[in-house]
């Protein structure tokens, strides 16, 4: 009797382990099951920016926020489940790409703050209008403004004007800081001049500050001299709230654009820490719906306390790194702009001004090196404004010697880089050193526009004119294998739109939408494809993130843009009408964050 009820049990338990062991497969068969149903699928015409297979696909597959499968329309029917996966079919219709990054812009700290700011936008004679009536029905302490055009004064700069006197007639005693759509230049009146104690010492090192005709600082101040006066007299303008509302419309702005990815180049415009708190508040309440990458400027005039601004910056990489923030970035001014005569050129410029033929030289050598090689070390990525020939030989010296010295491959970034030799860029590429260029910027003046005709005369009064004309490389980076990455600058130039479709026309025919005439440097332009890839893979090695963002493969992030028309195979004359492509949809991370209207 007891071994027939042992049996019992044996059986018994075999009967239970055998039923856990069918129902644990039929478990696992239903969740692996559960894992392949996509949350939605995209069918079409698919630039993938991926290098095999042409770089094309049918379909793809998202869930979770990433994609699951790329490739043809069979391949991906396994993938769907009625009723649970979103489905957009493309098919015949439009492109869609993988989602962009502005490699050096100024969305956060330039569009979206000052148009928080009074005035900004209006011409120096309206701002004059502004503050007079802001000083005298509302009582105002301070007045910073941004976006007047930076060649509108010039015929009074060289005759010597006093700006400081007439905007101090209608301001007295209020500190007054207009500054310019490059951001290289600005007006103040005498109380700011005053405060920032350069009234009767006009010097600031890296900056310029111009006389009047009697020998007295005209109010007119550039490069970095125009950080030094906000730093000095500027109280922080913008409460949490405006930060807040700056950053909303610059991120659904910049989605609107086509970027997913961004670069802002000048985060400590107004508040060491203020945008970066901003940031990181929008991301914790998960309402950041962009990556962002945020300099910190480092200024020539904090030369000397260089390694503590350095470890500001480490400090606030452990306090607002996010998710979808990276902090940990530098700006340099290696120089100022060659249109204004400030770039650092290895020529001497046509003005040939006592002691500034080549240009405003904001840091040395040895300066470059020091800082870039004690950033790199604590981790921080260095990205400079190297505009002249001579500024990026500079800049790259320092990149290089870092590299060496810190025994690793930072992906340290020059920007602009007008002019730039061709030796220069064979050592970019060899050390894989990315460069965000201004496909934007490579296009004429208007033959047509008198005002135009007379801001590139003004341009060729100052600039040797074959620097001029072989103006912002683009082909040559590619063949000689410089890993290139677009960006705008925007909206230090309003001008010319700075969304990708306005960047991929000028950069495939050298020609701004609006304008008409010649292409500008026909041996620079590029095909589509090129374009697109310096707009997406390039960017997002640029800021390190290939891995995750950039493309459209298994495994990245699924950031993408839905365009209205195919435009990989534009040639000839269709590419004068890129320009009139929309972008109807913009995703990040598998979810719809812009529609157009």
């Amino acid at each position: 009797m007891r071994k027939k009820v042992i049996i019992c049990i044996l059986i018994l338990m075999i009967l239970l382990v055998s039923c856990n062991f069918v129902n644990n497969k039929i478990s696992k068969r239903k969740t692996n099951s559960e894992k392949n149903i996509a949350d939605l699928v995209v069918l079409g015409t698919i630039y993938t920016a991926e290098e095999k297979d042409d770089s094309l696909a049918q379909a793809f597959a998202v869930k979770d926020g990433k994609y699951i499968y790329v490739g043809d329309k069979e391949g991906v029917k396994k993938f769907i489940e009625e009723g649970k996966t979103k489905i957009i079919d493309k098919t015949d219709e439009g492109l869609i790409i993988p989602g962009c990054t502005e490699g050096h812009g100024h969305y956060f700290d330039g569009t979206g703050l000052n148009t928080q700011l009074p005035g900004s936008g209006c011409s120096y004679i309206e701002l004059l209008e502004i503050i007079k009536e802001k000083v005298e029905k509302e009582g105002i302490k301070q007045f910073v403004s941004f976006g007047w055009d930076s060649y509108e004064l010039i015929e009074k700069r060289n005759e010597g004007f006093n700006f400081a006197e007439e905007i101090e007639s209608v301001a007295p005693g209020i500190p007054v800081v207009l500054i310019d759509n490059s951001g290289h230049g600005a007006v103040c009146n005498t109380t700011a001049l005053q405060k920032a104690e350069i009234l009767n010492s006009p010097e600031v090192r890296g900056g310029k500050v111009e006389l009047d005709k009697n020998g007295k600082p005209s109010g007119y101040i550039g490069d970095q001299a125009v950080y030094y006066v906000i730093d000095k007299v500027i109280e922080h303008p913008l409460t949490e709230q405006q930060y807040r509302d700056a950053c909303k419309y610059a991120m659904n702005r910049l989605l609107e654009l086509g970027y997913t990815n961004t670069l802002d180049a000048f985060t400590n415009m107004y508040d060491p820490v203020g945008l970066y708190a901003a940031i990181k508040k929008m991301d914790d309440a998960g309402e950041l719906k962009i990556n962002v990458a945020g300099c910190y400027n480092i200024k020539s005039y904090d030369a000397d306390i260089y390694q503590n601004r350095v470890d500001e910056v480490a400090d606030i990489v452990k306090k607002y790194s996010n998710s979808h923030f990276n902090p940990g970035y530098i700006k340099l001014f290696a120089d100022g702009v060659v249109e204004a005569g400030t770039g650092w050129i290895m020529k001497e410029y046509n003005y040939a001004e006592e002691g500034k033929e080549h240009g405003n030289i904001i840091w040395n050598q040895n300066e470059l090196n020091a800082i870039t090689e004690y950033a790199n070390s604590k981790g921080i990525i260095i990205h400079t404004h190297s505009y002249g020939d001579a500024a990026c030989k500079a800049v790259l010296e320092a990149y290089i010697a870092s590299n060496k010295a810190n025994g690793n491959e930072y992906r340290n970034c020059l920007a602009h880089v007008r002019n730039i030799q061709t030796e220069d860029i064979i050592r970019a590429a060899e050390y894989k050193i990315p460069i965000a260029e201004n496909l934007i910027w490579h296009t004429d003046y208007s033959d047509s526009d008198p005002e135009q005709i007379a801001i590139k005369q003004i341009i060729l009064d100052y600039v040797p004119e074959d620097m001029y004309y072989s103006g912002y490389p683009m082909k040559s980076l590619i063949e000689k294998g410089v890993i290139m990455s677009s960006s705008t600058d925007a909206p230090a130039d309003e001008s010319v739109e700075g969304n990708i479709m306005n960047v991929l026309e000028i950069a495939t025919t050298g020609i701004a939408p609006q304008d008409t005439g010649k292409a500008f440097g026909n041996d620079e332009l590029l095909t589509v494809r090129e374009g697109l890839k310096a707009l997406t893979i390039n960017g997002a090695w640029q800021l390190g993130l290939e891995k995750e963002r950039g493309s459209i493969k298994v495994g990245k992030y699924a950031d993408f843009v839905v365009l209205d028309k195919n435009i990989l195979d534009y040639e000839g004359e269709q590419l004068r009408t890129i320009h009139d492509v929309k972008i109807l949809n913009t995703y990040f991370e598998g979810k719809n964050v812009y529609t157009a209207k």
